[in-house]
C-alpha cells in the first residue's frame, strides 16, 4: 500500500489531466519593421551614400583651406610670391603693392566660395533636403575657382565632385524622398460621406 500523502497523489492526478501550458496557444507573428526608419527618433536612416557625400564635402573644404594656407605661407617670401599660386604669377608685381594685396584677397575669397558651396551641399544633404542635388552641382562649378590657386587648392575639386556624385545616387534620392514625406505628410483621405435624405422617409408616405 502506498504511503504517499493523499494531497501529493491528487496533485499528480491533476497534472496528468491538465494540458500543457502552451497547448492550443495562438502564435503571433510580428509585422516586419521598416528598417529605413530609425525606431527611436522616427527619422529616415541615412544611407551610406549620404555619409560618403558629407565626408567628401568636408574633405574638400579641408583641402582648399590647406592649399590657401600653403599659398599664404609661400607668399611671405618675396622671391616665392609669384609661384605660390597661379593668380600670383599672372602679372609682375612689386612687394607691398596693391595688386599683390588684391591677389592675396582674391585667393581668400576663392577659398570662402569653394568652402561655402561644399559645406552647404554636405550639411543640408545630411539633413535630408533634396534641393542639395542642385546645390552639389553648383558647388562643383564653384570649386573650379580653386584652379586660380595652387595644386593643393585644385585638389579640392576631386572630393567635392565625389560628394556631388554620391548625392545623386539612387540611395540618396530615396533618403530625400523619405524626408520630404516626413516633412510634408499627406493627410488621410476623408471618410466616405453617406447620402443625407431630407424630408419624410418613403416608408411613411405610403
Amino acid at each position: 500500500m502506498s504511503t504517499e500523502p493523499a494531497e501529493h497523489r491528487a496533485d499528480d492526478a491533476a497534472s496528468a489531466v491538465e494540458p500543457a501550458p502552451d497547448a492550443g496557444a495562438i502564435a503571433v507573428v510580428e509585422a516586419p519593421r521598416d528598417t529605413s526608419i530609425h525606431p527611436v527618433s522616427g527619422d529616415p536612416r541615412r544611407p551610406w551614400s549620404i555619409w560618403v557625400a558629407v565626408v567628401a564635402a568636408y574633405l574638400g573644404v579641408a583641402t582648399v583651406v590647406a592649399g590657401v594656407l600653403v599659398a599664404f605661407y609661400r607668399s611671405k617670401d618675396v622671391d616665392l610670391f609669384a609661384g605660390a599660386a597661379w593668380l600670383n604669377g599672372v602679372v609682375e608685381t612689386e612687394p607691398g603693392s596693391l595688386i599683390r594685396i588684391a591677389m592675396v584677397t582674391g585667393l581668400f575669397a576663392v577659398t570662402l566660395l569653394v568652402s561655402a558651396g561644399a559645406i552647404i551641399a554636405g550639411y543640408y544633404a545630411w539633413q535630408g533636403y533634396g534641393w542639395t542635388r542642385v546645390a552639389a552641382l553648383v558647388a562643383v562649378g564653384v570649386s573650379l575657382l580653386s584652379l586660380l590657386g595652387n595644386l593643393w587648392m585644385a585638389l579640392s575639386i576631386l572630393p567635392i565632385a565625389a560628394a556631388a556624385g554620391a548625392i545623386w545616387l539612387p540611395a540618396s534620392r530615396a533618403f530625400f524622398a523619405a524626408w520630404h514625406a516626413r516633412r510634408h505628410p499627406v493627410p488621410p483621405p476623408p471618410p466616405a460621406e453617406r447620402s443625407i435624405f431630407y424630408g419624410p422617409l418613403p416608408r411613411y408616405l405610403a
